[in-house]
């Protein structure tokens, strides 16, 4: 937990804080604000969530189960959840209709939301079996700071690694989609500050990109960066019938490993 609540309570603040109409981006200024160390993807996941009658809610059922802070008036714009007026609104979390939310600025950072903590929760999870092309320790700092999702002056990297081999550090950025070049500035960033306030002389410092698809621009701007390099990766899902005692056609969900492979 980065402050002393969680995001969702925290959300409380920022709901009695809204003025009579706003967009779900006035939350996410709000947070910059107030609370910066909270991503805007998580903040606009939590707004979803917490929207009366959003019908893409029921994607974030653990916020969905609380009642509810915002209620959608008009395309892409909220107003505070009056149970009194708009109680009878609330969106049916079992409804699986392909209805598009009315706040349509955000799907976006919605989808990437939904990837991002998946992805980030897969890898700390399995981090021992993932092929980095090297082998990576998440750092530890000396009062027990981690490397996972570690703030700095210039922002909050997704990992803060050490090389197994070189002792160098790796900063690793996780992009879902097809992430823009300016991915590259942002992560030069953490290296450069890295570099300057943690390596020891000589420390090499390095840096990946994690992304599931990788377009020309990313592949120019990493090419003029000496040591950061992309790791592309796939997820995949296989359903498989299991045998019963009973006559009964079971189907379980396994998970398969994301690969990754160097970016050539």
């Amino acid at each position: 937990m980065l402050y002393d609540r969680p995001v969702s309570q925290l959300m409380v603040d920022a709901a009695e804080a809204m003025p009579d109409r706003f967009a779900p981006r006035d939350v996410v200024v709000w947070f910059n604000e107030h609370y910066p160390a909270v991503k805007d993807t998580t903040v606009m996941a939590h707004v979803v969530g917490l929207t009366g009658n959003d019908p893409s809610r029921r994607h974030y059922r653990w916020l969905a189960m609380k009642p509810p802070l915002f209620f959608q008036i008009d395309r892409g714009l909220l107003t505070r959840f009056d149970p009194d007026l708009h109680l009878g609104d609330v969106a049916d979390l079992e409804d699986r209709s392909d209805e598009p939310s009315l706040a349509e600025p955000a799907d976006e950072e919605r989808m990437e939301f939904y990837l991002e903590v998946h992805l980030e929760e897969f890898l700390i999870t399995n981090w021992h079996l993932m092929d980095w092309g090297r082998r990576l320790s998440i750092w530890e700092g000396p009062a027990g700071e981690s490397g996972h999702q570690f703030t700095t002056p210039v922002g909050r990297l997704d990992f803060l690694c050490i090389d197994d081999n070189t002792s160098g550090f790796v900063v690793v950025e996780l992009k879902r989609g097809v992430p823009s070049d300016k991915v590259v500035g942002q992560i030069t960033r953490y290296m450069g500050w890295v570099g300057s306030e943690m390596a020891q002389d000589g420390q090499p410092v390095e840096g990946l990109i994690v992304a599931h698809e990788c377009d020309d621009r990313l592949r120019y701007a990493v090419s003029a960066i000496p040591g950061l390099g992309v790791l592309l990766y796939n997820m995949s899902f296989l359903l498989r019938p299991t045998d019963l005692a009973v006559k009964v056609l079971h189907t379980g969900l396994l998970p398969h490993l994301p690969t990754m492979e160097a970016l050539p």
